[in-house]
């Protein structure tokens, strides 16, 4: 049977007196520690061992001294483990992205030697996408042309009482679809250029605060 010892009955007894109590209560349930923790009416119980109803509470193991040796937590709620689940999952990501960060501006201080070479760098991207596009315009034009003289090969096949041929209508399909492939490309192009402009920018920015520059 478990024996409990209100451990506040006596609220002004002197630490060596409690200590005193504790050595009794201890030897009383043949323990070297004894187990204290809170019943339902909030008063301090101590024991050899904590009640079932109890178990799950904060309790502390006392020795014979009186000193703490041991803190059990009371056991965490289903929110209170969710919660510091996230809070550990959103440090791990703040984790990441520091380090993120940090191997970003290794990288923007070990490649360029100062801001014009960044924005060297920037020309160069922006004109080699411009060149792309140039290219794209030109596929453009070009697709267009075909498509427009197929359109018209059919328009005539049918003026003549005629049904186009499946090759002929499969070729302005598949022009169509090709001009509507090369618009998407021109203006995926047009925005990496404005991508580019922003983060060549970014790169600027970081790399004068890193290197302290006005």
């Amino acid at each position: 049977m478990n024996k409990s010892i209100p451990a506040d009955i006596f609220p002004g007894l002197a630490m060596a007196a409690l200590a005193t109590m504790l050595v009794i209560a201890a030897d009383t349930v043949g323990a070297a520690t004894i187990k204290c923790w809170t019943n339902n009416e909030g008063v301090k119980e101590c024991g050899a061992t904590v009640p079932p109803e109890y178990a799950q509470q904060e309790h502390k193991e006392i020795n014979k001294q009186g000193i703490v040796v041991n803190v059990q937590e009371r056991a965490k709620t289903d929110a209170e483990i969710a919660e510091a689940k996230r809070q550990e999952e959103l440090a791990e990501q703040e984790r990441k992205q520091k380090e993120f960060e940090q191997r970003k501006d290794q990288i923007l201080l070990s490649t360029f030697s100062n801001v014009e070479d960044i924005e060297s760098a920037m020309d160069d991207k922006i004109f080699a996408i411009e060149a792309s596009i140039s290219l794209a315009e030109k596929r453009k034009d070009k697709i267009e042309a075909d498509l427009n003289g197929r359109i018209k090969a059919a328009a005539d096949e049918e003026r003549k009482g005629n049904t186009p041929n499946e090759a002929l209508l499969k070729d302005i399909e598949s022009l169509k679809r090709q001009a509507s492939e090369n618009e998407d490309y021109i203006a995926e192009q047009r925005g990496q250029i404005e991508e580019a402009r922003a983060a060549y920018t970014a790169d600027v920015e970081r790399f004068k605060k890193l290197k302290s520059i006005e």
